[in-house]
């Protein structure tokens, strides 16, 4: 069995309850918004579900394309480049999480006000600079090159995005663990395993997009 095949049997069985996973997350968030998820943190995590279930989706779209080619050639081009495009969202919106995380640890008094300000103009942000990575794909060049530029500019994002999050989240255990007895420590210690569960989470799926690119 090639490694394409690993990735695709991979991707079957993890992909699934993934997805099923952050739809229950998702209901339960906007049944019970008003009464208790209205904060900063369950508006980023809602985006983030929703962006990493449309990814799983159209992922799952370019493993299986390959294998029907006349589909392919229609429609191989919007799926690979919205797939990527949701990759790199999904770790912006990761890191941006992460944030979300450290400010209400260390520095809890500005950040209900810093988050009022700045989580509509965050999430725009991250959308924006998701473009520039897959840029290149709307131009003209040979597959091979934009196969390796994609799995380079992967590579990086998601090195260097999970690198800055573990560090965040790092901050924040030490934060927690020294201040285990304070009044919301149980309610933000929740939160972080949340936000650092999410990180884990998304490895072997953003591994398997840049297996499945590094072998294509």
């Amino acid at each position: 069995m090639i490694n394409r095949d690993w990735v695709l049997l991979l991707y079957a069985i993890y992909v699934p309850p993934l997805i099923i996973m952050y739809l229950l997350e998702l209901i339960a968030i906007l049944k019970h918004r008003k009464q208790f998820f209205n904060s900063s943190f369950y508006n980023i995590f809602g985006v983030l579900a929703v962006e990493i279930i449309a990814a799983c989706i159209f992922a799952w779209f370019v493993f299986r394309l390959p294998l029907y080619p006349i589909v392919n050639r229609i429609y191989a081009s919007l799926t690979d480049s919205s797939t990527y495009y949701l990759n790199f969202l999904s770790e912006f919106l990761g890191e941006f999480l992460a944030i979300n995380r450290f400010t209400a640890l260390h520095f809890p008094i500005r950040h209900l006000q810093f988050w009022r300000q700045k989580l509509f103009v965050g999430l725009p942000v991250c959308i924006i600079i998701s473009f520039p990575p897959v840029g290149h794909l709307l131009a003209h060049s040979t597959a091979f090159a934009e196969s390796a530029s994609i799995w380079l500019n992967m590579v990086i994002v998601m090195v260097v995005c999970n690198s800055l999050s573990s560090l965040f989240y790092g901050a924040c255990l030490i934060r927690l663990c020294l201040f285990s007895t304070t009044r919301h420590h149980k309610v933000e210690r929740n939160f972080f395993l949340v936000g650092f569960l999410t990180m884990l989470f998304s490895l072997p799926y953003m591994t398997a997009m840049v297996s499945h690119l590094n072998n294509s």
